[in-house]
């Protein structure tokens, strides 16, 4: 029997792209799936594309709450299933990504599953792909390493362990969770498949709180981190991270493509110095 996903989808005036994303829940015709929807009181038509899908539903509610991150908590508190994640209101899953993610989970020892990502723009067209490597704790804490929060999968009894999510933070709170996971010694598996699509669009939390984000993670570095972020032996574990993850790339076939992302990132980072930190990598 497949084990139960509860997957959860904070939701707020994002009436152009919900649609596409809880269809994108549904059609993975998963055979155990509890889907619970969080609305902090759109005012949008939001509200109404929810509840043609009510149906399809374990629970939904529309009310006014403190942000994504307390939706997502609320949305957890009600969760039945085993394996949880939660899926932003303009993101997607692909095809067959929750089969593939209850296999992983299959092996006991297994407490995350992640996956590859596409980034998409506002008509669902790939413009980006980030693809992984085997998890590498030291690497996540200093930077050397991300996790993509959309085609990431946990266990509930490791969320409960670790305190569960911390609504105190408006951006970084996925993050937060995940350096917790990794402080905890869980055991994380990468599937080498694309699991989900990020959205790219100027609306986004993403797009349009750097300032917050930058805070929110210098908190993080304050709280967790054993030795300083931009220490000397700092930089030495992100360079070991990046020469590990080169490696794995390498394995998988998959350096062309990291070779071929270096424009990119060149790119990336001059406009980054020009408008400040965008990333979710602690």
């Amino acid at each position: 029997m497949w084990p139960r996903i509860t997957v959860v989808t904070p939701s707020y005036n994002q009436s152009k792209f919900i649609e596409a994303t809880i269809q994108s829940v549904l059609d993975q015709r998963y055979a155990n799936l509890e889907y619970i929807i969080i609305d902090g009181g759109s005012t949008d038509e939001s509200v109404d594309v929810i509840r043609s899908y009510e149906k399809h539903l374990a629970y939904w509610v529309s009310e006014k709450d403190a942000g994504a991150s307390h939706a997502i908590v609320k949305g957890f508190a009600r969760a039945t299933g085993t394996i949880l994640a939660y899926l932003n209101s303009d993101d997607l899953y692909l095809p067959g990504s929750l089969e593939a993610v209850a296999e992983a989970m299959s092996d006991a020892a297994v407490d995350v599953v992640y996956g590859n990502m596409y980034w998409v723009d506002t008509r669902g067209s790939i413009v980006g792909e980030q693809r992984q490597t085997p998890f590498m704790s030291m690497g996540y804490l200093y930077g050397g390493s991300t996790l993509q929060q959309p085609a990431t999968f946990w266990k509930k009894q490791l969320y409960i362990k670790c305190g569960e999510m911390d609504p105190s933070y408006r951006f970084a709170f996925d993050t937060d969770l995940f350096v917790r996971f990794a402080l905890a010694g869980a055991k994380f598996k990468h599937i080498n498949r694309p699991i989900a699509s990020f959205r790219i669009h100027p609306e986004s939390k993403s797009s349009n709180e750097s300032e917050l984000c930058s805070q929110e993670l210098q908190r993080l570095r304050q709280t967790y981190l054993p030795f300083p972020f931009h220490s000397l032996r700092a930089r030495c574990v992100r360079g070991i991270a990046t020469i590990q993850r080169t490696f794995w790339y390498t394995v998988q076939g998959d350096l062309f493509w990291l070779l071929g992302r270096i424009p990119d990132r060149i790119r990336a980072r001059n406009a980054q110095s020009m408008v400040g930190p965008r990333g979710r990598q602690l």
